[in-house]
């Protein structure tokens, strides 16, 4: 098989074992990924700073408690709106805050002001500009490989990052299980690798000591 065979195949085994979870594992998955969440954002950025994070729906890792448990401590959240060209845009949560179905991918979309990746990383209105990635994965490896939903659009999101030099810590929200051994993510040099995984059960950093500190790249 080919690379994107090999991610489908993969990505599909992953589904269906989500996709088997009982509805009250999922919920029970929600303190421990709001709590080692915001630890993780705690130890990288400081008390009100702007971060990415992403509604969690269905079999999805939960995520509703961890954006509001940012929140709560004083952390400004964004959260994605996919764009045309499989590009990411984002509206800034608020308690309350409507969401309806994308026009462009199977997810659910805050409503609100639309924020330009390049106005998020920048900053905008006199504020500083993105400090923490927070992203959705379907699995990691141990070396910070991160398998997404399909689009690429966090994969171009981070490629954004990275035209402009940021250097920003960032860490993916899997179920337990889904971090797997190291190489056993398929990918290639356009893949984007992330530093830390967010879990139920803990928080994990990925990839070697030496690695990039956003994407966990190793230098070459």
């Amino acid at each position: 098989m080919d690379l994107a065979e090999l991610k489908s195949a993969l990505r599909a085994q992953l589904w269906e074992s989500r996709r088997s979870l009982a509805a009250s594992d999922i919920a029970s998955a929600a303190a421990g990924i709001a709590d080692h969440g915001l630890a993780w954002i705690h130890a990288n950025v400081p008390q009100s700073a702007l971060v990415t994070a992403y509604l969690g729906v269905g079999s999805e890792p939960p995520t509703l408690a961890l954006i509001e448990a940012l929140h709560g401590a004083g952390y400004r959240v964004l959260l994605p709106i996919c764009l045309p060209e499989r590009q990411l845009g984002w509206v800034e949560w608020h308690p309350g805050i409507d969401f309806a179905r994308s026009r462009y991918a199977p997810v659910q979309e805050p409503v609100g002001p639309l924020i330009s990746s390049e106005d998020a990383l920048r900053g905008c209105d006199g504020r500083p500009g993105v400090a923490a990635v927070l992203l959705p994965a379907t699995a990691l490896d141990t070396d910070g490989r991160r398998l997404g939903q399909g689009g690429g659009y966090y994969d171009r999101f981070l490629a954004r990052v990275d035209a402009l030099g940021a250097r920003l810590p960032t860490a993916a929200v899997v179920y337990d299980g889904e971090v797997l051994t190291a190489g056993a993510v398929p990918a290639d040099r356009l893949d984007r690798r992330v530093g830390a995984a967010v879990t139920p059960g803990g928080l994990r950093p990925l990839g070697s000591v030496t690695d990039d500190v956003r994407s966990g790249e190793i230098p070459r």
